[in-house]
C-alpha cells in the first residue's frame, strides 16, 4: 500500500496579487478576491437550495399522486423515467453543445437557465393544480365520453411532467458546466463539498418537514417551491458574472445541423475510452430504473411517510456533517480514485440488499430506528461520492469542450433510462400479477433489479479507470482528444492502494455487519423469530466474505 497523493500541483510561482496586496484567484478571465470568492460561492450555494427544493418536489410527490389516481406501475414508470429519458437523449446533448459555443454578454451558460425559469415554474402550478384543472377539463369537454375525471388528471400530469422535465433539464445540465466556468479549479472539490452540503440539508429539511403533506397539501407545496425558484434562483442568473470565452472554431461561418451533429460526434464518440464512461453512466442509471418505486418499497416494511421522510433527513443530515470534511479528502486524494473505491463498494454489497425481500419486518418503529442508526454509517461515502463526482467528470472530459461531453454521457445515459424505465414498469406489474392487489411486498423485489446493471456498468467503469491510470493518472493525466489503443499505453505509474480512501467504505461494512449482529439479537432475545435469526446470521457471514472480495478487487484495480 502506498501514501496518498495529491490531485494537485503546488504552484510553480508565487500567488498574484492585487494592488491592495490580496491574493488573486483566476478562472479564465475571471479573477477573484478571497471575499469575492466567498460572495461567488453564496450566490452558488443559495442557488442550490433554490434548485433543490424545486427538483425535490415533483419526483417525490408526482409517484405518490398517480398511485392514488388508480395509475399502473407501467404508467408511473413512462412519466417518471421514460418522458425524462427522451428528452434528455434528444435535447440535451444540443443543449450542451450549443451552451459550449453561445456567446452573449450573459455570458454562455446563464441565458439557457434564465430563459426556461417560467416555463418550469408555469408546469410545477400546473402539476400542483392538477386536480382542479383536469376536473374542470372533464366536466367542460369530456364528461359523457369514455375518458373518466382521473384519466383526465393524469394525461394533465404527464404533459406537464413531460414539460417540467424538458425545462429542468436545460437547468440541471447547464448549471453544473457553469461551476467549470466561474470556479477555480483549486477550489472546485472544496466547492462541491458546500454545494452538496446545502443540497443535502436542503432536501433533509424538505423530508423532514414537508414530506409528510405531500398529498394533503400538495398545492400549497408546488407553489412555494416555484415562487421561491422564480425569485431565488432568477437572482443567481443576475448577481453571478461569467468571463469572456475565446469564440469557437467556426465562429462565423453558416449555421449547419448536419455540421454540428459531425462536430458533436467526432469530438465525444470516436474513443473507446469515453465510451467506457458514457456506458458506465447508462447501465448505472438503468440500474436505478426501479428508485421510482422506492417509498412504496418503505412502505411494505409498515413505514409511513412521515417515518420515510425522517430517515431521508437524518441521513441527510449526516451526511452534511461529513460533507464538511469530503471536500478536501476528495482534493488530496483525487475524485478520480475516491470515486473508483466506492463504485467498486457498491457492486460488490449490491447483493446484500436482497435480504430485505425475504425480511419479515418487525414493529415499524423499532425498523425505523434501526434503519437511521445503520443508515448513519453509509453517509460518509455517500458525502465523499456527492464532492468526488463533479470534479472526477471536469478531470476526465476536455476543459474547452465540457459541455460537450456532458451532453454525450447523458445521451447515452438517459437512453439507458429510455429503455430500462419503461422496462422496469412492466417488471413491477409482472410481479405484482402473483400478489393480492394493493399488496405492497411486491416492490421490495426492486432489490433485485440494481444487481444486474450494477454489475454491468462496473465493467465500464473498471476499464476507464485502468485507462486512466495508464494515461498519467495522479498528476499527470491529461484528456485524450483523439483515439488510441490501450495496449499502445505504458503501464500505470505509483501503483498501490491508497488505505485512506478505504475508510469510508470499511465503516460502511461495520455499519452492514452491526446491523446484522443486532437484528440476530433481538430476534432471539426479544421477539423471538428463527426465520429472521437464519437470515441474518446468513447475511452477516455473506458481508464478512464480500470483505475480503471488495480489498482483492482494489488490489487489483490498482495494480501497474
Amino acid at each position: 500500500m502506498r501514501e496518498p497523493q495529491s490531485s494537485s500541483q503546488s504552484p510553480a510561482h508565487p500567488p498574484e496579487l492585487d494592488p491592495h496586496g490580496r491574493t488573486i484567484y483566476r478562472c479564465g478571465s475571471l479573477t477573484y478576491t478571497k471575499g469575492g470568492l466567498v460572495l461567488l460561492f453564496a450566490w452558488l450555494l443559495w442557488g442550490d437550495f433554490c434548485f433543490t427544493m424545486m427538483e425535490a418536489v415533483v419526483p417525490s410527490i408526482l409517484p405518490l399522486k398517480l398511485r392514488s389516481l388508480d395509475s399502473s406501475n407501467t404508467t408511473i414508470a413512462l412519466i417518471m423515467t421514460t418522458l425524462p429519458a427522451i428528452f434528455n437523449t434528444t435535447v440535451a446533448p444540443w443543449v450542451s453543445f450549443q451552451s459550449d459555443r453561445y456567446r452573449s454578454k450573459w455570458g454562455r451558460r446563464i441565458p439557457f437557465i434564465l430563459y426556461t425559469i417560467p416555463f418550469l415554474v408555469g408546469a410545477m402550478l400546473v402539476i400542483g393544480f392538477s386536480d382542479h384543472l383536469g376536473g374542470w377539463l372533464h366536466a367542460w369537454f369530456l364528461k359523457g365520453s369514455g375518458i373518466t375525471r382521473n384519466m383526465t388528471i393524469i394525461g394533465l400530469l404527464a404533459l406537464f411532467a413531460g414539460m417540467f422535465e424538458l425545462f429542468n433539464m436545460f437547468v440541471s445540465s447547464v448549471y453544473y458546466y457553469l461551476f467549470n466556468d466561474v470556479v477555480p479549479t483549486r477550489f472546485l472539490s472544496s466547492f462541491m463539498s458546500w454545494f452538496r452540503l446545502v443540497g443535502v440539508l436542503s432536501a433533509a429539511g424538505y423530508n423532514a418537514f414537508v414530506f409528510k403533506y405531500a398529498m394533503s397539501h400538495m398545492q400549497a407545496i408546488y407553489l412555494s417551491a416555484g415562487l421561491l425558484y422564480l425569485i431565488g434562483f432568477g437572482a443567481v442568473c443576475y448577481m453571478v458574472k461569467e468571463g469572456e470565452y475565446p469564440p469557437p472554431a467556426d465562429a462565423g461561418d453558416k449555421p449547419s445541423l448536419a455540421k454540428d451533429i459531425r462536430a458533436f460526434s467526432s469530438n465525444c464518440f470516436t474513443s473507446r475510452y469515453y465510451w467506457d464512461i458514457f456506458l458506465y453512466y447508462a447501465f448505472s442509471a438503468a440500474s436505478q430504473s426501479c428508485a421510482v418505486f422506492g417509498v412504496f418499497s418503505s412502505q411494505s416494511f409498515g413505514l409511513d411517510l412521515g417515518q420515510i421522510g425522517k430517515l431521508g433527513a437524518i441521513g441527510g443530515c449526516t451526511m452534511a456533517a461529513c460533507l464538511l470534511f469530503a471536500g478536501p479528502l476528495v482534493d488530496r486524494l483525487n475524485p478520480v480514485r475516491i470515486d473508483a473505491y466506492l463504485v467498486a463498494y457498491n457492486v460488490i454489497f449490491a447483493v446484500t440488499g436482497l435480504a430485505g425481500i425475504f425480511f419479515q419486518a418487525p414493529d415499524p418503529r423499532v425498523f425505523f430506528w434501526v434503519s437511521a442508526v445503520t443508515g448513519l454509517f453509509g453517509a460518509a461515502m455517500a458525502a465523499l461520492r456527492g464532492a468526488a463526482e463533479l470534479p472526477r467528470l471536469m478531470i476526465l472530459f476536455p476543459k474547452d469542450r465540457f459541455g460537450q461531453f456532458c451532453g454525450a454521457m447523458t445521451l447515452v445515459r438517459y437512453a439507458g433510462f429510455l429503455l430500462f424505465g419503461a422496462l422496469a414498469g412492466l417488471y413491477m406489474d409482472g410481479v405484482k400479477r402473483f400478489f393480492p392487489p394493493g399488496d405492497l411486498f411486491p416492490y421490495r423485489l426492486i432489490a433485485i433489479w440494481p444487481v444486474v446493471f450494477i454489475s454491468v456498468a462496473f465493467v465500464f467503469y473498471y476499464r476507464a479507470y485502468r485507462c486512466w491510470k495508464r494515461l498519467g493518472g495522479d498528476g499527470g493525466y491529461t484528456p485524450p482528444t483523439t483515439p488510441f489503443r490501450y495496449a499502445d499505453l505504458p503501464k500505470a505509474r505509483g501503483a498501490g492502494v491508497v488505505r485512506e480512501a478505504l475508510v469510508a467504505p470499511l465503516v460502511g461494512v461495520a455499519g452492514a455487519f452491526g446491523g446484522g449482529v443486532f437484528w440476530i439479537v433481538y430476534f432471539r432475545y426479544y421477539s423471538y423469530n428463527l426465520h429472521n435469526i437464519i437470515l441474518f446470521g446468513i447475511a452477516s457471514g455473506v458481508t464478512v466474505f464480500l470483505l475480503f472480495v471488495y480489498l482483492w478487487l482494489i488490489r487489483f484495480m490498482e495494480r501497474p
